[in-house]
């Protein structure tokens, strides 16, 4: 199916194929999406304001400027999304248990969200936004993390020797979110 200019709702939810469809500049507002398949979907331009997508899958889905607006991402494998163009955005949302890896991120927007025990391995996070983020109990392993922004950002545990963090920033008190596992204490 292809979609284009339109918002959509709750009550919209039984007449959408979400399957092999295309959306283009559409709005999903206040939807709950609990184990909905999105696999082999293309969105561009698109948002999800406010929604709660739950166990949701992506296999091979296109994400071009596809924005997650204070909405929840729970227990979502986004691994498994086509890489070829990935641009996506997650403000003042909230992610728990979602994996996250072995995707170019290059730029990504996280600011004012929580990102809670998710999953980062060889992901490329060059200069992506992590402003006022939570990052409790998420893992980064053998990523690329250069020039990112974690001004404000709290809770994160990134070991400097298994990621790249050349000109990364950091703030006080939570720059020792870096040295954690390393079983020093900073006196």
């Amino acid at each position: 199916m292809y979609y284009e200019d339109m918002i959509f709702t709750e009550e919209d939810i039984d007449i959408l194929v979400f399957e092999n469809s295309e959306f283009f500049n559409c709005t999903f507002k206040g939807i709950t999406f609990d184990k909905i398949s999105f696999d082999g979907t293309l969105f561009e331009n698109s948002t999800f304001e406010s929604c709660q997508l739950i166990s949701t899958t992506f296999y091979d889905t296109k994400f071009t400027d596809l924005n997650f607006e204070n909405s929840e991402l729970i227990s979502i494998n986004l691994s498994h999304i086509n890489k070829f163009i990935v641009e996506v955005s997650f403000l003042a949302s909230f992610l728990k248990y979602c994996d996250l890896s072995k995707l170019d991120l290059n730029k990504t927007d996280f600011s004012n969200s929580t990102l809670r025990e998710c999953l980062f391995f060889e992901t490329n996070l060059s200069q992506a936004i992590f402003i006022n983020s939570n990052l409790e109990g998420s893992s980064f392993d053998n990523c690329n993390l250069e020039k990112s922004n974690f001004k404000g950002a709290t809770e994160y545990r990134i070991n400097p020797i298994t990621n790249r963090i050349v000109g990364a920033k950091f703030s006080l008190p939570d720059l020792i979110g870096l040295v954690k596992d390393f079983d020093i204490k900073i006196v």
